[in-house]
């Protein structure tokens, strides 16, 4: 998942700095500009990549960084 969601986000949002770190095994975050705007482990599945590249995008534009709240449709693990 992560490295999809990094290929979008590039794709989408070139300049973005994209990076992640290996957690808990079940965990997987987001966080833009320092704000945490997604957490598999409070949403208990991933999230939905357009939103998540929707969310970077105006981040970028405004500097208002906002949760993600769509989730995808596969199942959890």
């Amino acid at each position: 998942m992560y490295r999809d969601l990094a290929s979008e986000i590039k794709r989408h949002v070139p300049d973005a700095l994209v990076s992640g770190t290996v957690g808990r095994r079940t965990s997987f975050e987001i966080t833009v500009n320092g704000k945490l705007i997604f957490s598999k482990l409070e949403a208990r599945v991933f999230p939905d990549k357009k939103k998540v590249v929707e969310v970077v995008q105006r981040a970028i534009a405004s500097g208002e960084v906002e949760k993600v709240k769509k989730k995808d449709n596969c199942v959890a693990i």
